[in-house]
Parts: C-alpha cells; sequence; structure tokens
C-alpha cells in the first residue's frame, strides 16, 4: 500500500534506466552521483558511460538522469 498524507495517497515515481544491458527502476535518483550512491559503488574505481557519452568524475553531479537513459559502468581492476 502507498504511504498517505492528508493529500491522500502518495506516488512513489521510478526511473527506468538501461544499465549495464539490464532494464532496472530507481527511486529517488536524480544524478549519476545519485546512482552511484543508490548502487553502493566506490567512484574510485569506475567509469560511467551516460548515453553513449564517457564522463569525468567531475560531471557526474551536474549530469541529470532521465527516464530511459542507457547508463554503463565499468568497475576498474588493476593487475599485472
Amino acid at each position: 500500500m502507498a504511504p498517505t498524507s492528508r493529500l491522500g495517497p502518495k506516488t512513489i515515481f521510478l526511473m527506468k534506466i538501461l544499465l549495464n544491458g539490464e532494464m532496472r527502476e530507481f527511486e529517488k535518483t536524480k544524478t549519476i552521483t545519485d546512482l552511484v550512491s543508490a548502487l553502493s559503488l566506490e567512484p574510485k574505481v569506475i567509469l560511467i558511460e551516460h548515453n553513449g557519452l564517457a564522463l569525468h568524475r567531475v560531471e557526474w553531479s551536474s549530469c541529470i538522469l532521465s527516464d530511459g537513459d542507457c547508463i554503463e559502468i565499468l568497475q576498474v581492476a588493476a593487475g599485472g
């Protein structure tokens, strides 16, 4: 049952994002930074592509997500 307020039931809006080829739904995710946080990822070890464009980490907080966006997240691994 949806939470209620004095104005009636609250509608929870879920944003659909194609994440690494899989359609996922997220609540309260407005920016790439929010998405990284929602996924509990370590920002220092990932690279993100938003709708085909690679982003610098400093751009994450200003990159606004929209329903249907395509996000690719790559984890950087060091090795020898």
